[in-house]
């Protein structure tokens, strides 16, 4: 027997297994899987790059995981019913794999955060770099596990709980497109400043009148979308309401956390700018619009 042969005799039986784990393993089994596959996608990614544990990494994994519940789910062809869990995989695929291309590119346009990547790099020890991809790649499992319940539940044909489910995957596509506009048009408005040049650039337009971050807000919508849709199947399982309570609580708190130090940062830098301070005494809101 060759080795390649041997080789995927071995993958072939570990691979039905894990899809049985996800179909129909216990929950904690089953989240177990999906941080299997965020580790794989973000442990090597962060000893590359420390940076792109909670860049590149991030949408990534998110990919990886989405891709893994289709692939377990009926695959590819079971997309074609155009269901609320199906929907809400195509969008997280296309969530992760357009934040990881996003920020690769900018790392390469965008000289400062080459050189805050490259920092990061330097204070970053080997051995930090693991525990730090391991802890993230949980957050990532716990955040994309509202997916596998979707999955697995089974709503009755126009209940309350499906239109839920329908409204909530609309929420978590709308949260996805705006954060991709808004990261767009804050690249295009960043390219055109010179490297180092502290004048006030923008963007000042579009959703950029409805609050200061709308891709932050874009952000936070997509994953209560997310959390919404898959939380009309948790059902009375403990581990499924845990599991996606954090994840959710998790990247809440790491959107309004770097909101505010985005807000301090820009008024320390662009502070008694007039276009500046005329935006920011419009847009009121940080990232929640109508929310001081």
């Amino acid at each position: 027997m060759s080795s390649s042969t041997a080789l995927s005799s071995a993958i072939g039986p570990a691979t039905e297994t894990l899809r049985r784990t996800l179909v129909s393993g216990s929950p904690l089994r089953a989240i177990g899987v999906l941080y299997a596959v965020a580790s794989l996608t973000v442990v090597p990614l962060t000893y590359y790059r420390t940076a792109y544990s909670f860049s590149v990494g991030y949408g990534l994994s998110v990919a990886a995981m989405s891709l893994a519940l289709i692939s377990s789910f009926g695959g590819f062809s079971q997309l074609k019913s155009l269901s609320a869990p199906s929907v809400l995989a195509m969008t997280s695929v296309a969530y992760g794999l357009r934040l990881a291309a996003y920020i690769f590119v900018r790392e390469l346009k965008v000289e400062s955060k080459r050189k805050a990547f490259d920092e990061m790099d330097k204070k970053t020890t080997a051995l930090r770099r693991t525990p730090l991809a391991l802890g993230v790649s949980l957050l990532y499992a716990f955040m994309v596990s509202p997916i596998l319940f979707a999955f697995r539940g089974i709503l009755d044909a126009g209940s309350v709980s499906e239109r839920v489910q329908a409204f909530f995957t609309g929420v978590a596509a709308f949260g996805m497109i705006l954060e991709s506009v808004a990261d767009q048009h804050k690249y295009e408005a960043k390219r055109r400043s010179r490297e180092g040049d502290d004048k006030f650039v923008g963007p000042t337009t579009w959703s950029y009148t409805w609050c200061r971050h709308p891709n932050y807000l874009g952000e936070i919508l997509y994953w209560v979308g997310l959390f919404g849709a898959g939380s009309v199947s948790f059902g009375k399982s403990i581990a499924a309401w845990v599991c996606g309570v954090l994840g959710l609580w998790g990247i809440l708190k790491i959107m309004l956390g770097s909101s505010s130090s985005l807000d301090t940062k820009q008024s320390e830098k662009y502070g008694g700018q007039p276009a500046f301070d005329e935006w920011k005494g419009k847009v009121t809101s940080s990232v929640i619009p109508f929310l001081r």
